[in-house]
């Protein structure tokens, strides 16, 4: 119901609007005969009239419309071809006949909307459209080249009883294609329905406005504006709906922009939680948990490298062999989270007086071994007993008392021992228990290999 009284209103507002520019403007006599004129309202008509069905099988290419819109498309470009001819005809007998057969063909394919939607589905293409141009261009030349077969005006410039006949029934028509318009639910285009409807109804005013016009008379001009203002009213809507559309693109674009922001965002979020992840098992697959040095995995990977670079260009390396002194009666007399502060602190001692090329590793219980590339034995010697000194000054706090911590250290080296990493460990480990042996809290090379035998 509101949809018809919205059809209404507007096509009496447009009636009254076209009527007066007509009556008052354009003809304030009886009659005005302009053909300039006249050919501009068809031409622009026609051009319109093509351009709004283009826009409505581009709108319908998307979705935006139903099936049965293909019968509206079919009536605009049949007749914006024929009113393209109309324009083109100089001849009252041949305008009028042309505009006759547009109204009669658009009026027929528009009151074809009452038709299922399942059969508009299978014409819903651009044949349907094709072949009404093809059949319009074929009459609009034949009426130019043949002349009309129908009289179209009597001798004082009124219209015969077939055009009066033509355009009513068109006018008819058009009045029967907008209630079914009106009449159809379409959800969505429920709106596009109404202006197709009040398109409708002022084609089916100009139609039977038709019989009380003749040529160049106030009513003739009327029903000219009434289809040229049914026609623009249609172009403005597909305008807004264009606009509509190209808005609702815009907020589907940021919204998708917004989208991928928020997921890359989070995707980087989870490369960089991934990567600290991947960090910290690789520190823990490769450090001790509880000193933070270098476990013995890791030190046996890194060690073999060093001794194998070593041996092909002859270059020294020294390692240490370090034991914390008297560390079973430490952890036995205060406790394990005492002795856990211990190989921390020691830990701490040994990574601080290091150089950058060295590197210190956990290796057993209360062992660590210290690596020193590019380090003769006499430097590494020197090296060590800072390091002794360096841990027997520092004093834990333990059960409400400082202790003094001591280590006993082993040192071998590279060229004095083989390369082979398990002589150079086995080498560093008997000089650091030579030391635990002379008395602990000191520091015992290796012998070269030769004499160990």
């Amino acid at each position: 119901m509101n949809r018809a009284l919205n059809a209404l209103l507007a096509s009496v507002i447009l009636f009254l609007l076209c009527g007066g520019t007509a009556h008052f403007i354009l003809v304030p006599d009886d009659r005005l005969i302009h053909v300039p004129l006249h050919v501009f309202f068809e031409t622009l008509g026609a051009f319109t009239a093509l351009l709004i069905s283009l826009l409505i099988i581009m709108l319908k290419v998307y979705g935006r419309l139903p099936v049965r819109y293909i019968w509206v498309v079919s009536a605009l470009v049949g007749m914006g071809t024929l009113d393209g001819f109309h324009a083109l005809s100089g001849d009252p007998v041949h305008f009028t006949l042309l505009h006759s057969l547009g109204m009669l063909v658009g009026a027929l394919m528009a009151v074809l909307a009452w038709i299922p939607d399942r059969v508009a589905r299978q014409v819903s293409d651009y044949r349907l459209p094709l072949l009404v141009m093809v059949l319009a261009v074929l009459l609009g030349i034949s009426t130019l080249v043949l002349g009309p077969a129908i009289p179209m005006t009597t001798g004082d410039q009124r219209f015969t009883p077939q055009a009066d006949l033509m355009n009513s029934v068109a006018g008819i028509l058009f009045l029967v294609a907008a209630i079914n318009f009106l009449c159809t639910k379409q959800g969505a285009s429920i709106k596009g329905g109404t202006i197709i409807a009040t398109h409708y109804l002022l084609l089916s005013l100009a139609g039977v406005m038709f019989q009380y016009s003749f040529l160049w008379d106030g009513v003739w001009w009327h029903w000219h504006l009434l289809r040229f203002a049914a026609y623009i009213m249609v172009l403005f809507y597909l305008f807004l709906l264009s606009r509509s559309e190209e808005r609702q693109l815009l907020a589907l674009n940021t919204r998708l922009e917004e989208q991928v922001m928020r997921r890359t965002s989070q995707l980087n979020e989870e490369l960089k939680e991934r990567a600290r992840i991947e960090k910290r098992l690789k520190h823990q697959a490769t450090h001790d948990p509880l000193t933070g040095l270098y476990n013995r995995n890791e030190l046996e990977r890194r060690i073999a490298d060093d001794l194998a670079r070593a041996s092909r260009y002859n270059h020294p390396i020294s390692i240490f062999m370090v034991d914390i002194d008297h560390f079973k009666d430490i952890n036995d007399r205060y406790g394990h989270a005492n002795g856990d502060r211990v190989l921390r602190g020691v830990a701490f001692e040994l990574e601080r007086s290091l150089r950058k090329t060295d590197y210190v590793a956990r290796y057993g219980g209360e062992e660590f071994l210290v690596v020193l590339p590019e380090t003769p034995l006499s430097r590494a010697l020197e090296l060590g007993e800072r390091l002794r000194r360096r841990v027997a000054n520092r004093q834990i706090g333990m059960g409400g008392e400082s202790v003094s911590i001591t280590v006993s250290i082993g040192v071998a080296s590279y060229p004095e021992i083989d390369s082979d990493r398990h002589k150079l460990l086995d080498a560093a480990d008997m000089a650091m228990y030579q030391a635990k042996h002379d008395g602990q809290n000191c520091l015992r090379s290796a012998v070269p290999s030769t004499s160990l035998n």
